[in-house]
């Protein structure tokens, strides 16, 4: 779930306890303008009132339109924002990208968030009833960082067959600022040592823990600051962050012990991971998708091999939900 400055440790006692969520306020560069012809927006089908719109239903459909793509998928709260986050590899970007290729990939990473966006809320009626904004993170083969944002559903509502500027040009009227794609150039690949592990054998083992359970996510993004507290790894060219979600039925199952084991085990299947973890956060969410529990492990007791976790080492944040007016 993905979710760059999602709540930092200075703010977290100060907001009370309320996990927010940001958006970039840096608008990218626009691409040049492509001619189209106009057309008269359509308005994107609507249920009929006898389906029963859910978080549940959109999930799982989002899951159906996204089949045959390297995707994570699931739904949280972030803020006051209802939010369905899809991280996804786009394998047509070059994970070696040299200088000269930078603006193309980026747009290219853009062009694909956006477009993963609008699909979900055009094509799945009940998205626009339920959740209140997109957040595509899009990553190359090695799950580098190139595209992440936060993206209002209304921005596509009408919208028809359109271009990435009409996407664009379309989240701006709505008053968001886009998040500027990746920066820099991709760091060279390391040689791994011989008893590390990549990311789709700890993905597996993580997903393996977790079961079949509904609304469950693990991810890996390079490169992207995913927590900036969370201790990197000296001198490490890009950050190595790994974020999972799980659902509990109550608070109870939320208990800082049951967190912990969880984490534990998350943790041992991320100890051989190559390029090594700086951070792992985790979301721990009710079945309506509220986020009750808020956790960052720092990559250096993970690297270490520290089972159980240190209760020192192991930060833990639970969310008081907004008052109701």
């Amino acid at each position: 779930m993905t979710l760059k400055h999602v709540i930092s440790i200075a703010a977290a006692t100060a907001l009370g306890m309320t996990l927010a969520g940001c958006s970039g306020q840096t608008a990218s560069p626009s691409p040049s303008q492509t001619p189209k012809p106009t057309t008269t927006p359509i308005p994107a089908p609507t249920p009929s009132p006898s389906v029963n719109c859910s978080a549940v239903l959109v999930l799982a459909q989002a899951r159906q339109l996204l089949a045959g793509t390297d995707f994570e998928a699931h739904y949280l709260t972030i803020g006051d924002k209802f939010t369905l986050s899809v991280w996804l590899v786009d394998p047509e970007i070059d994970p070696a990208t040299p200088v000269s290729g930078m603006a193309a990939a980026d747009h290219q990473a853009l062009e694909l968030g956006l477009s993963i966006s609008y699909r979900i809320v055009d094509q799945i009626p009940c998205a626009q009833r339920v959740f209140d904004q997109v957040n595509p993170m899009i990553v190359d083969g090695r799950f580098q960082h190139w595209y992440r944002d936060f993206l209002p559903v209304s921005a596509f509502v009408g919208l028809h067959d359109p271009t990435t500027d009409d996407l664009i040009a379309a989240i701006e009227a709505t008053g968001t600022a886009l998040e500027v794609p990746r920066a820099t150039v991709p760091q060279a690949v390391q040689t791994p040592a011989a008893s590390s592990c990549g990311w789709p054998e700890a993905r597996a083992a993580i997903h393996a823990y977790f079961g079949a359970e509904d609304n469950t996510a693990a991810y890996l993004i390079i490169g992207s600051r995913l927590v900036e507290q969370g201790n990197p790894t000296p001198n490490a060219p890009d950050d190595v962050g790994v974020e999972v979600q799980w659902p509990v039925r109550g608070t109870a199952e939320a208990a800082d012990a049951l967190v912990r084991e969880r984490l534990g085990h998350v943790a041992e299947a991320l100890a051989c991971l190559s390029p090594a973890v700086d951070s792992l956060e985790a979301f721990v969410v009710d079945p309506a998708g509220r986020t009750i529990v808020y956790a960052i492990v720092p990559g250096s007791i993970i690297r270490a091999r520290t089972i159980p976790l240190p209760p020192s080492g192991v930060r833990l944040y639970h969310m008081t939900p907004p008052t109701q007016p």
